[in-house]
């Protein structure tokens, strides 16, 4: 995905890859060598009762009191870049939804740390069917909507902003945002990112909700009516008993998680109509589609009317964005929340008064001076590189708890959590039409006769297993990501519904390496089989993409290693001749990776199996429909237990599949001054809530 913090080291990952817990010992903090939790016990959380971390570590005996020459300013070095957009709508990628998750607010909000728990924010109550939102069959979701909030304008929220919000989305947002995620729960047509949807046969061969605005513009008007009453009656505001209903075209597990992100933020109808915006009118809505095919072409300074920016219900309003600098928040001391969320939580204005967030492209090494003289705040670094100037700052060193310990140097003025579970992870996908047009130096001769392997290699199941038991993850884990991660049992992430460590897992085991590549079928033009023949192959990373290029030399060493006629070389690209041989199918086993849209195993199953990457592997139809009905019945189930028996099962069916290498989550860091307060660690977001933050 494009999406979403998810700074840190899960950023550089993913960044590398895409093209498209327990007490600390005694004495030590045992962070990084995590093992994955039950879905009964989510990895992210400690204990059932958050932990403070400066409660913590206020234990720790320091001979500094540790004090911000300004502890209403907060200043963050983010190092992630320019957000693309400030219109909720629009958004996919998590520089953009780590300031609007500020400055708007959704209807449910994630309980803390638990990004698969949620608070009311905007609705009262979180709907359930027990106490009335989600009706028997799953399909209807009624939110009762607060009172008495007010946009940042003035404008007093009403149901019917709530219902316009989302039927914007869909009519305005286009599969280049997040609001794809709506589309199949709402409408039931499929729709994806990469294109393979059926979003356009709601209008017209020519132009959709998933088509361009061009086409959208040629479109029969009555079809185009027709579209928008449907998606209009599909979210429908009451305003006198104050709700907002969602008929769903079928039940949907992820419904709920799906609005807690940035692009379910709420906006005020009257204002986006004002300022340039789509005003409801079922008439025109075809022109204000939205106008690019990628959200990576959108100017992200054109927000409506030149200097109009935001106008959210959120903790914090913009001040301005200088593009290339920096992005300047200001408390809205009108904000709504007077009970905290959660125990422990904020409530009433925000206590730090000023967000400045330095979106500057200047080197780290005078981000991080600023750092290390106490201008900055937060700091987020660039690469793993990076990580030696932070922790010389470090004084003290917290797990995903909030307990803490001291450093080497306890009077250094810096703080760093460590272990922090990433929502991004990357994997190796057999290709298993590798194409050979115009010959591939990738696979050689094309053929099982010693100097290649042909195009349907990956094929044999046996084959595909034995790559699986020759891959070594701990040297993976070692090398690649600095002892900083834990081999994935599941496609799905550690904690989520239906991840298990007791799920069937490859290993690396050289002898059963060998001994499935005996067992293959696979035989030579003269009858010999392929342990007997051998055969070469490419395996292939873009140079400076050390991730891919630690995983091929291993892979290639291993395989190379049980048989002298096994010829398997690990060979560089440039990024551009790499991304080239990739989506013309030519690489023969592509890593790629995924940034989560939501904290959902629906979320990581599309992809694997009928999205993006199911399709540049040529997933097998056979493969395909096992695993999708699995998926679409887990996607489908509203019941937790009933979807983990589900995802149980989808587990193992993937596993003797093996459609892929399955690699493993990166753990994250977070960097702090020690004078900073009320940090904790949800993966989920797109950045930090800085309205749960103080400084002493």
């Amino acid at each position: 995905m494009a999406n979403q913090s998810r700074s840190g080291f899960a950023i550089l990952v993913i960044a590398a890859f895409v093209l498209s817990a327990c007490q600390p010992a005694t004495g030590t903090l045992q962070a990084t060598v995590a093992t994955p939790a039950e879905p009964s016990t989510p990895l992210l959380i400690a204990s059932e009762q958050p932990v403070s971390p400066v409660a913590t570590a206020s234990s720790v005996q320091a001979t500094t009191v540790f004090k911000s020459k300004d502890p209403t300013t907060l200043t963050y070095y983010s190092g992630t870049g320019e957000p693309l957009t400030l219109d909720p709508i629009y958004i996919f990628e998590p520089r953009s939804g780590a300031i609007v998750q500020n400055m708007y607010d959704t209807l449910i909000f994630y309980n803390r740390e638990h990004a698969d728990q949620f608070v009311p924010q905007l609705a009262t109550e979180v709907p359930s069917q027990a106490n009335g939102g989600i009706s028997a069959d799953g399909r209807t979701y009624t939110f009762k909507i607060r009172t008495g909030v007010k946009f940042h304008n003035g404008d007093l929220l009403t149901p019917d902003d709530v219902a316009f919000t989302f039927q914007r989305g869909l009519l305005n947002g286009g599969l280049g945002s997040g609001q794809w995620l709506l589309f199949q729960p709402i409408l039931g047509v499929a729709a994806s990112p990469s294109g393979n949807n059926e979003i356009t046969d709601l209008i017209s061969p020519t132009g959709g909700l998933g088509g361009d605005q061009a086409g959208l513009l040629l479109a029969d008007p009555a079809k185009l009516a027709a579209a928008c009453q449907t998606v209009t009656g599909a979210i429908v505001a009451d305003d006198a008993a104050n709700t907002v209903t969602f008929h769903l075209a079928q039940s949907w597990g992820p419904f709920l998680a799906t609005l807690a992100n940035s692009w379910g933020s709420i906006s005020d109808k009257k204002w986006v109509g004002a300022n340039g915006g789509w005003d409801g009118d079922c008439q025109t809505w075809q022109k204000f589609y939205h106008p690019v095919t990628s959200i990576d072409e959108w100017d992200a300074t054109k927000q409506f009317k030149t200097g109009s920016g935001e106008n959210g219900t959120g903790p914090y309003m913009l001040d301005h964005w200088t593009p290339n600098q920096e992005v300047v928040l200001k408390a809205f001391d009108s904000y709504w929340r007077t009970s905290p969320a959660w125990p422990g939580g904020p409530a009433g204005a925000p206590q730090l008064k000023t967000i400045v967030i330095k979106t500057s492209p200047a080197p780290f090494a005078n981000r991080v001076e600023f750092f290390r003289q106490g201008d900055g705040d937060l700091i987020t670094e660039d690469s793993p590189s990076d990580l030696t100037q932070l922790d010389a700052l470090v004084g003290e060193t917290c797990d995903t708890s909030g307990a803490c310990i001291p450093a080497a140097n306890p009077a250094n003025p810096a703080r760093v959590y460590v272990g922090l579970p990433a929502v991004v992870r990357s994997d190796a996908f057999f290709n298993f039409n590798i194409d050979n047009t115009d010959g591939n130096e990738f696979i050689g001769s094309g053929q099982l006769d010693g100097h290649g392997v042909p195009p349907d290699f990956f094929n044999d199941l046996h084959v595909r297993r034995a790559f699986n038991y020759c891959f070594d993850w701990a040297a993976y884990i070692r090398d690649a990501l600095r002892n900083e991660g834990v081999q994935s049992a599941d496609v799905m992430l550690p904690g989520q519904i239906g991840y298990s460590v007791r799920d069937p897992q490859y290993t690396y085991d050289a002898a059963k390496c060998a001994a499935e590549f005996q067992a293959s079928s696979l035989k030579s033009t003269d009858g010999q089989s392929l342990w007997d023949t051998g055969f070469q192959l490419s395996l292939v990373y873009s140079v400076g993409n050390s991730l891919r290029q630690v995983f091929s030399q291993i892979l290639s060493k291993n395989i190379s290693a049980i048989n002298p006629k096994f010829v398997v070389k690990s060979v560089g690209l440039p990024l551009e001749t790499f991304k080239t041989a990739l989506f013309g199918g030519k690489i023969p086993l592509p890593v790629s990776g995924w940034l989560e849209d939501i904290h959902d195993p629906h979320d990581w199953l599309v992809p694997w199996i009928t999205g993006v990457y199911a399709q540049r592997q040529s997933l097998p139809s056979d493969i395909e429909q096992q695993l999708s009905v699995l998926m679409n019945q887990g996607a489908g189930e509203t019941d937790p237990a009933r979807r983990a028996t589900i995802y149980a099962q989808f587990n193992q069916a993937y596993y003797a599949a093996a459609p892929a290498i399955l690699l493993a989550v990166p753990f994250n860091h977070h960097y702090e001054q020690r004078w900073v307060q009320g940090y904790f660690y949800n993966p989920i977001y797109s950045g930090y809530y800085f309205y749960a933050l103080s400084k002493q």
